[in-house]
């Protein structure tokens, strides 16, 4: 692996100010969990179809959801998946400027295995590959393959040991051994290596999450409730990032709802969320830590109502001018980008790309 030159995935999301993409599409429902019509509904068809629009939108990034098993309820959201390497191997043999994610569970997978990965798919797409490194926390899953769910701080020190790894596989030209606290390798190499080191993104906002992103990331995929709340996690993944004589861009995700007025966009937002499945919202804050029966009922209510329509992200609803304000609000708290959802996904773009897009490049996010 050579690092004179940054990769071309680097190359795409220098393009612009402020990055756009989709988060999501490879599973059921999205980034939503809700009956509403146009909720996504998987298919090979609907994936690669709604992934050429976004790249002959020309939107930067595309991020999968790797999940094993969905989260119950009325709709079991995410229930069905499609893997997200051999996903993303077949999106970027479709696609042409358009960044395409896998994400990988850190305990899941081994390390030799995703260096192998990364490099095939980013040799099939000409370097516009990224690695979304997840820790493991979904313990649902974690015992589908007989795996202990690990203290947080834990999960970092693996992730670091796996991440490290994968590095040294990417860019040593002889074998070599390994002995750490979690794997011991003999002779391992992994050929063709990437021609520069693909983007890893990491979502962790703990300190032990921002000090992996700080270490290992380019990109830190926060979860954010409002811009304030991502000035403060940008201003201090910058601070860390710094110290480690690296630089880390934050962005964030969140389903978009437009409309030809805010009340027009609220009406649709609440057709989302009136069919949304609750029970599975709950079980997924669960598994993250966030019971219900810990917050007030105004708090826990909103917190459930992010998980339904955006799987706990951001939503933007309203007219074009309002949800480029957002847009611009985060930019200006320091977020570089938002990976967006959509009910549906292809007539949110359609929108976004015709109304939305226009603005956004009159106040310089875009060119």
């Amino acid at each position: 692996m050579t690092t004179s030159a940054q990769s071309p995935a680097h190359d795409v999301l220098d393009e612009h100010p402020f990055a756009l993409g989709l988060f999501g599409l490879n599973v059921s429902g999205g980034i939503t969990m809700t009956s509403a019509p146009g909720a996504f509904e998987l298919s090979w068809e609907s994936t690669s179809r709604v992934a050429r629009q976004a790249d002959r939108l020309g939107l930067d990034l595309l991020v999968p959801v790797a999940r094993w098993r969905g989260y119950g309820g009325r709709l079991n959201p995410n229930g069905v998946t499609y893997e997200t390497f051999t996903w993303a191997a077949g999106v970027a043999a479709v696609t042409e400027r358009i960044v395409v994610a896998a994400t990988a569970h850190a305990p899941a997978v081994h390390p030799v295995v995703v260096a192998k990965q990364a490099a095939t798919i980013a040799a099939i797409s000409g370097g516009r590959f990224a690695l979304n490194a997840v820790m493991g926390w979904f313990t649902p899953e974690l015992d589908m393959f007989g795996i202990a769910t690990k203290e947080h701080a834990d999960r970092y020190r693996f992730g670091d040991e796996w991440m490290g790894i994968i590095d040294r596989l990417w860019s040593s030209t002889e074998p070599f051994d390994h002995d750490g606290a979690s794997f011991q390798l003999r002779q391992a190499v992994s050929e063709p290596r990437p021609a520069q080191r693909p983007l890893v993104l990491n979502a962790g906002a703990s300190p032990a999450g921002v000090e992996f992103t700080a270490r290992h990331a380019d990109i830190n995929f926060a979860t954010l409730l409002d811009a304030e709340q991502g000035r403060a996690l940008a201003d201090n993944i910058t601070s860390v990032a710094e110290a480690n004589g690296r630089k880390v861009r934050v962005m964030t995700y969140g389903t978009v709802v437009l409309g030809d007025t805010e009340a027009d966009a609220r009406r649709r937002y609440e057709e989302i969320l009136s069919a949304g499945d609750s029970e599975a919202a709950r079980n997924f804050m669960h598994y993250l830590g966030l019971n219900s029966s810990s917050f007030e009922a105004h708090i826990a209510a909103a917190l459930e109502e992010h998980f339904i329509t955006s799987g706990g992200g951001l939503p933007l609803v309203g007219s074009a001018e309002q949800v480029a304000d957002r847009l611009t609000e985060l930019y200006e708290a320091g977020i570089t980008g938002f990976l967006m959802g959509g009910v549906p996904y292809d007539g949110m773009l359609e929108r976004f790309g015709a109304e939305v897009l226009p603005l956004l490049r009159e106040r310089g996010l875009r060119m």
